[in-house]
Formats: C-alpha cells, structure tokens, sequence
C-alpha cells in the first residue's frame, strides 16, 4: 500500500512539470570581422527532446558592408540544453549550407559551426543570447569568424 502511494507521487509530481516542445526564435546578429559584415538577422525552430536535447534549424542572412555583399546560411544543429529553472544554457554543432554573393561572383558550400548560449523562458515569451563560431568551406569570398546574436521567440 505504501509503494502505491510513493508512485502515485512521483506520478503526480512528473505530471505537474510543463512539458515543452520547442520554440521559435526570430534574431539579429553581428559577424566578425566586422569590417566584412552588417547586421545580420534571421529566425530558428527548436524541438526540445527528453529536457536536454535541442534540435535547432535555422536561417540566417548576413548582408557585407557593400550593398552587392550577401551571405545565406541553412544549419541545422544538435544541442545539449540543461534548463536551470528559467534559463537554459545550451551548446553544440552544427552543419549545413551556405550561399556567398558578391558583385557577378557567388560561391555556396558547406558550413560547420559549433554554438554557446542560454534561452531565458518567461511564460510563453522567450529571451535567447548566443556566440556562434563558423566555418565555411573552401575559399570563400567574405571571411567570417563568429557570430553573436540576440533575438526573442515563443515558447510552444
């Protein structure tokens, strides 16, 4: 009888934590080198699996400094997120692609990155600040080193 309470208890008390699938995130950022790049912006999708992991696509456009400058990236990355009652601080790599324009000349090719930050959930609103190192392949038109950014989402 007194192990069917303590189940019933963990039960109850699993059943009382909101769960979470993931959320939206719209963002902008600055690149380095600065002298390359304006500020970037773009939007990303999270789904959050067994609390620690994130699995994140994301868009992002980062014009040069030169109206005819332009870089696109698609990545796709896998973080391990450990909540802290309302911040998550989360990091990890990622992989995808990239498209480079400048003037009559474009290059496209693969980009790795690996990313450090945090999410600060605030009911259904979200608060996200993160440092992106990022490697591109080849070689490249504009040089790109990292990326900070900041942006805010809804939590689903």
């Amino acid at each position: 009888m007194k192990t069917g309470r303590v189940l019933l208890a963990l039960w109850l008390g699993m059943a009382a934590v909101p769960a979470h699938a993931g959320d939206v995130t719209i963002f902008a950022a600055r690149s380095t080198p600065g002298e390359n790049w304006g500020t970037a912006y773009g939007a990303a999708l999270s789904s959050t699996w067994f609390r620690v992991i994130n699995l994140e696509a994301e868009a992002a456009r980062n014009p040069g400094r030169a109206p005819e400058e332009i870089m696109t990236t698609f990545t796709g990355s896998a973080f391990l997120a450990l909540p802290l009652g309302r911040l998550v601080p989360y990091g990890g790599p990622g992989i995808g692609f990239f498209r480079q324009s400048r003037s009559d000349r474009s290059d496209t090719g693969w980009v790795k990155s690996f990313a450090v930050g945090a999410k600060l959930k605030l009911g259904v609103i979200l608060l996200r600040g993160e440092w992106r190192r990022i490697n591109l392949s080849g070689v490249t038109l504009l040089e790109i080193d990292s990326r900070i950014a900041a942006g805010v989402g809804i939590d689903f």
